[in-house]
């Protein structure tokens, strides 16, 4: 019987900061996703500026700043659907 008891605690703790570290995981994917923005923002505000909105579109590192972005939320994503899955385990426990 305690064996059992101690096995729950175990894999509840277990599940705890498996979650955890999924958190801190999501925290860093969204600092770098908010980088990513930022960068955006930077040869956005510039096209602007020096009226150059037609151009930015073909700007090879806009490109690769948009497949960035895309690439973050679709981890965020699933990280998000991975803290939710256990955070649902660590309920059942």
């Amino acid at each position: 019987m305690a064996e059992k008891t101690l096995n729950k605690i175990k894999n509840t703790a277990l599940n705890y900061a498996s979650t955890a570290l999924l958190r801190v995981e999501l925290a860093a994917e969204e600092s770098k996703l908010k980088k990513r923005f930022q960068a955006l923002g930077q040869k956005l505000h510039g096209a602007v500026r020096d009226d150059l909105l037609n151009t930015i579109k073909d700007d090879p590192s806009v490109v690769e700043i948009l497949g960035a972005i895309e690439e973050e939320k679709r981890v965020i994503e699933s990280l998000r659907k991975r803290i939710d899955n256990s955070g649902s385990e660590s309920e059942e426990a």
